[in-house]
């Protein structure tokens, strides 16, 4: 098996994958917005003076014919003009000028600083809208690896929730039961901490430190040990691991009877009990 670090950083290498691919097309959106707003301004700016040509020409009596032509012939002159001057600055002054001010540190950690929060926000845009990325032709075995260790790293946690669920929801089945069953012959105290117990002893065969409890004396010794069958029944602990618990656990009760009694005497029925034997209480539905 892979190590787990390992496959993290990999996934995290998919995540920042996806957020430059992210980010570029953000920035690629903002770009068109932004040329969309220049273009718009350029050309409104190009019409009024025009418009301006064409009525100047106008006052000095010439005709709508060559008045027109004077207005489009300004229009797609300064559009050329710009046009010209936009590709001569990208091309040649703007390389240059960036070159020049990205040698002072101040700008370098403006350019850096900017960067930084842009991919942040496009992990953020990407966690909290849960996209799910269109499928991309993989450019490279990487990130088909990555792809795949994602998915099963997807899987796992779900698998591992879904036990974590299925264990928790067989708890409180059990400690339900146990309320039920001996909400009649104990304190609350003892009642409360007998299901202490039960909750450490899902999660281990001994337990570290018992205080026993005290139960009513209507309750032989068969009912405790049909109520430690039927809990360690829900929880698929061994009998002698079930008998051990509840002869510490209701060590006054069952004072007269060893370890090696109780274990083999835990699932049989008398004729009289108040406890009987269930061994569905802690089926999952």
């Amino acid at each position: 098996m892979l190590p787990l670090s390992w496959i993290y950083s990999m996934v995290l290498m998919k995540r920042y994958i996806f957020a430059h691919k992210r980010l570029a097309n953000i920035t690629m959106n903002q770009k068109c917005i932004e040329h969309i707003i220049l273009y718009s301004l350029v050309l409104v700016g190009t019409l009024v003076v025009g418009v301006l040509v064409r009525q100047y020409v106008l006052s000095k009596g010439v005709d709508d014919f060559s008045s027109s032509v004077a207005f489009f012939a300004t229009v797609i002159v300064l559009m050329a003009i710009y046009a010209s001057l936009q590709t001569t600055f990208n091309q040649f002054l703007l390389p240059r000028i960036e070159a020049f001010l990205f040698r002072f540190s101040a700008f370098q950690k403006m350019r850096d600083n900017n960067y930084t929060v842009s991919v942040s926000e496009a992990l953020t845009v990407e966690d909290s809208n849960q996209v799910t990325p269109d499928v991309i032709e993989p450019a490279s075995t990487t990130e088909e690896t990555i792809s795949e260790l994602s998915e099963y790293e997807v899987m796992r946690t779900n698998a591992i929730t879904e036990n974590n669920r299925a264990i928790q929801t067989k708890l409180e089945k059990v400690l339900n039961y146990t309320k039920q069953t001996m909400v009649a012959y104990m304190s609350e105290e003892d009642l409360n901490r007998i299901c202490a117990y039960i909750v450490e002893y899902s999660s281990g065969d001994t337990l570290q430190k018992i205080s026993p409890v005290k139960v009513d004396s209507q309750l032989k010794s068969i009912d405790i040990m049909h109520f430690g069958w039927n809990i360690g029944k829900a929880f698929g602990k061994k009998r002698i691991h079930t008998a051990t618990f509840i002869k510490n656990v209701f060590a006054h009760a069952l004072r007269n009877l060893e370890i090696s009694t109780i274990e083999r005497k835990m699932s049989h029925t008398e004729s009289e009990c108040r406890i009987k034997l269930n061994g569905e209480i802690g089926s999952i539905i």
